[in-house]
């Protein structure tokens, strides 16, 4: 079925960064290619049995300088949102194997 206008009671809001996003997909973590479209935010999934269950997740964000400005996110078992910032790039030099991660975007 195709998206419904008129079951969406957030149509009528201008996305932003505090609004929540329209869109989630899986991503793979890539050392070559940036997300597209970047995403608002991510949420991570780490199994209790992957790498101890604390998984490592290695990103560049929106807003840094070049591929080198990366940030190393650390997440215990389970589904957790990571800090609510934009991310650019997931690296798959840096960040754990057996991991789900979900991109969230606006479009």
């Amino acid at each position: 079925m195709a998206y419904q206008s008129a079951q969406d009671p957030l149509r009528s809001l201008s996305p932003s960064a505090s609004s929540p996003a329209r869109r989630m997909r899986a991503i793979v973590p890539s050392d070559t290619a940036d997300l597209a479209p970047y995403a608002k935010s991510l949420w991570l999934y780490v199994p209790e049995g992957v790498a101890d269950g604390v998984g490592r997740v290695r990103v560049t964000c929106v807003g840094a300088a070049s591929d080198a400005e990366t940030v190393d996110l650390i997440a215990p078992p389970g589904l957790q949102p990571l800090p609510p910032v934009q991310i650019r790039r997931v690296w798959a030099t840096g960040t754990t194997a057996g991991l789900s991660i979900y991109a969230l975007s606006d479009r």
